[in-house]
């Protein structure tokens, strides 16, 4: 595995075979067929759902925080225990999450790195398994508030580059240690940032870089610039902004002024528009007629690009705000929201192009997702500026067009991008997972359409942010077997 700072992954041999597989034969179930209209909910924002769980651990939390419509996947759930070794409990029933803050005894313990000498001793272990943003996030609220711990993830994890992040910080005078390969977790978050009216300038377009400086910031009451190479998605700032704190954008550039602000004891989150991509993808590659609405959809510009990519297109996709089933169309957690609406399928839609940077972020999940949908659209369709994508959970730009291939797709790997070459005839059969959610759900979807059964293997990894995917997309018309324990 090369250096995850010099340059993306080779092949990918992590096993597929980790979760349970999912299976999916093709076409869409009887009652569903030509319907006059569908409505689907999808689970919270996962992006929402972590800023506001982190929000606890800002100055000016509450006690007792409230979060409602919580994402409660795999990647969101990962997050917990790293809060528990903090001192905070959460609670969940259902959606809703109880966060309590200096309920729980700090343990001071930390656990032995393989190879490793000169851990810290007495500071606490926080675990987050494979979640970039909870280990992202949660370094730059410690950094913010002066926490001393080590952060730590899985073996994936352990690859995926956290100089992104600690660079800026240590900018501002965080004083941050890897304790294991440079440029990745583990590190040891040793002391705060503390240089006021300091401008850091942002290497790549992540927002979970980002947020990670601006929660940081926001955290110790610093005033700060960051400069960023490309908008994306902007969740911690308007959160940030809902509690009253007051940030100046400008382009390609974010001032902090390092006042206080208030966190609310209730945080209500947005259902996820990445989530509701994959009904909306199986209702369009269906393409049987009837109206699908997905109400409560965070529509927050900076998450919409999938949709917007289909409309250019030429696909039917609205957006309707105000009474359209989102509580009067309120902003939830300093987001807009409303319901998306879908009619027919893809017969007017030609190939898709994404060439600018802030598009691609607008639609960075939903990548392998896209490019399944354009195998089934004419013409030659590109999808650029993608070159973070080699640095997540797999390299996705490999594995998307591995996965795609698998169905006699005809993807093209680039160093930034995927080229993906329509009407290539499709067939149903065993096709991988790589134990990456994305790819695993863009492949159940478009699976749907196929005639024939389709075995993803590994499928079951859904549950990293979708853990209702079988069911959701069951109730718009798939014919997925009952998702395996």
């Amino acid at each position: 595995m090369l250096d995850a700072r010099s340059g993306p992954r080779k092949e990918f041999d992590r096993p597929d075979t980790d979760s349970p597989d999912l299976v999916v034969d093709g076409g869409r179930a009887g009652e569903a067929v030509g319907a006059g209209a569908l409505s689907v909910e999808v689970p919270g924002d996962k992006s929402v759902s972590h800023r506001a769980l982190l929000a606890a651990l800002l100055p000016g939390a509450p006690e007792v925080l409230t979060v409602r419509n919580a994402n409660l996947g795999g990647a969101v759930r990962a997050l917990l225990p790293a809060m528990r070794a903090l001192g905070v409990a959460v609670d969940a029933d259902g959606g809703t999450l109880t966060v309590r803050r200096g309920a729980l005894p700090v343990p001071q313990q930390v656990r032995p790195h393989p190879g490793v000498t000169g851990w810290p001793e007495g500071v606490p272990y926080l675990e987050t398994g494979g979640s970039s943003a909870a280990a992202r996030l949660l370094i730059g609220v410690l950094a913010g508030s002066g926490t001393a711990a080590v952060v730590d993830g899985d073996e994936v994890l352990r690859h995926r580059p956290m100089d992104w992040l600690v660079d800026p910080l240590a900018e501002l005078g965080a004083d941050i240690a890897y304790l294991g390969e440079d440029g990745c977790l583990p590190v040891w978050v040793k002391g705060p940032v503390f240089r006021p009216g300091r401008t850091v300038e942002l290497r790549v377009g992540s927002a979970q870089a980002r947020s990670g400086v601006l929660l940081a910031v926001a955290a110790a009451g610093l005033p700060a610039t960051v400069r960023h190479p490309v908008r994306s998605r902007d969740h911690t700032e308007r959160m940030l902004a809902s509690f009253g704190g007051v940030l100046d954008e400008g382009d390609h550039e974010l001032g902090w002024g390092g006042g206080a602000f208030t966190v609310p004891e209730v945080i209500d989150v947005p259902a996820d528009p990445s989530l509701a991509a994959y009904p909306v993808a199986a209702h369009l590659l269906w393409g049987d007629g009837g109206t699908l609405r997905v109400p409560g959809v965070c529509l927050n510009p900076t998450r919409t690009g999938f949709f917007e990519v289909l409309r250019r297109a030429g696909a039917d996709i609205a957006y309707e705000y105000g009474n359209g089933g989102t509580e009067g169309g309120r902003p939830r957690g300093g987001e807009p929201v409303g319901t998306v609406v879908v009619r027919g399928g893809l017969e007017q839609a030609g190939p898709v192009r994404v060439d600018e940077p802030w598009l691609l972020h607008a639609l960075i999940d939903e990548v392998p997702l896209l490019a399944v949908v354009a195998a089934r659209l004419p013409g030659t369709s590109w999808i650029g500026c993608a070159q973070e994508l080699r640095f997540k959970e797999t390299d996705r730009l490999t594995t998307t067009a591995r996965m795609a291939g698998a169905f006699g797709a005809r993807v093209e790997v680039a160093a930034d991008g995927l080229t993906v070459r329509g009407g290539a005839p499709l067939r149903a059969g065993v096709v991988p997972g790589f134990e990456d959610h994305r790819i695993a759900m863009a492949a159940a979807t478009l699976a749907g359409c196929l005639p024939g059964r389709t075995t993803v293997r590994g499928g079951a990894c859904h549950r990293t942010s979708f853990p209702d995917f079988a069911d959701v997309q069951r109730a718009v018309g798939a014919r997925i077997a009952k998702d395996p324990l």
